[in-house]
This record gives structure tokens, sequence and C-alpha cells, in this order.
């Protein structure tokens, strides 16, 4: 049975150093990204891989030095002058547009493997390496749902390696089957130091 497509970029799913992944969770500034609107690339969606910049965040493209993942943003720009994961005057909006001055919550990439989906039947076993599919001036997420459609292509620039595959029913990595949408727990290869 063929696997359901359901990109959602990366999912935080372990933490390797013992304490919860939402224990990690790190509150960022996002940088200016009003000029970066071809096909809404400056917008920050949660999964989407992120970098830092001058101590603020901005999408991460395919070889890129990621410092993690966004799993929350909010507008500081609001009538009500309070920071957080979220925007007051639209509460249905769970990324944050280009043209909006904000904050993100980023789960660092070091110490967490992630969770996404193949873009097509790439055949990944564990120590496998494999690229993401953001690259400049390409869409990648809903403004609907929030999400990132972040997901693994053919290795080209070694961004993550395989650590393991996800096991559920649901994930199918049978040879006979179309394996597009396979689920790995991933690391990514270039992190970003903080310190």
């Amino acid at each position: 049975m063929a696997n359901i497509s359901r990109p959602m970029g990366f999912r935080p799913a372990k933490s390797l150093i013992g304490a919860p992944w939402t224990g990690l969770i790190r509150f960022y500034n996002a940088a200016n990204r009003s000029a970066d609107v071809t096909n809404n690339h400056g917008d920050i969606y949660i999964g989407d891989p992120v970098k830092l910049v001058a101590g603020a965040v901005l999408p991460a493209n395919s070889n890129d030095t990621v410092l993690g993942v966004c799993v929350a943003s909010g507008v500081t720009t609001n009538s009500f002058g309070v920071t957080g994961y979220f925007n007051p005057n639209n509460l249905a909006q769970r990324y944050l547009g280009a043209a909006d001055v904000g904050v993100v919550g980023v789960v660092p990439a070091e110490g967490v493997l992630f969770e996404i989906e193949s873009a097509s039947d790439l055949d990944l076993v564990q120590g496998s390496l494999a690229d993401f599919n953001v690259v400049a001036a390409t869409a990648h997420g809903s403004r609907l749902t929030g999400m990132s459609n972040a997901r693994l292509v053919v290795s080209v620039n070694s961004d993550v390696q395989v650590v393991e595959n996800v096991t559920s029913p649901s994930n199918d990595f049978a040879p006979a089957n179309d394996t597009t949408a396979a689920k790995y727990l991933v690391m990514f290869k270039k992190i970003q130091d903080t310190f």
C-alpha cells in the first residue's frame, strides 16, 4: 500500500540529550524578509528549517547551515503590545508572513532527530544522505495550514542523514510498493553554532 503524502516539513521527534525536545525551544526575532517575496519564500512556516543571520532567523535553504526548525511563530506588531506565538489580529494564522515583524520558536538542530517525508522513492536506509527541497525564490509552505512542505530529495549538498526509518503501520518501505512519502528520522549535517 502506498504512503499517504502529507508534507509537514521537519517535525521534532526525539531528543538525543535526555531532555524532552519541548524543553529545548528557543525564542528568536525574525530577520527582515520583506524583500524575499517571490513565491512567498520569505514566509516562515511550522516545520521550516531556519538559519541565524545577525542574531535573527531566516528560512534556511538547502546547503545552508541550519540553526533549527520552526515550531511556533507570532507577530510583534499588534495593538496589544504583547509578544508571543500568536497573531491577535488573526488567530487562525500559523505562519509568519514575509512582511510580518515577529518572533519564532526554534527547536535546535543539535541533539534532536526530526521526522520528514520523502518527495519521491529514494530508498533511503540508515546512514543515507539526502537534501531538503527548500531553495531560494520557491514556495515552501501553505498559508492555509501554516505548515512547511519541505521534503527529502536526492542528495547533492548532504543536508541531512537518515538515522532510522519511522516505524508505524502507515509507513511503507516495501520495494514492491510506491514508497513516495516514506517517513524518516534524520539529523542535520550542517549545524549552526549559537555560542
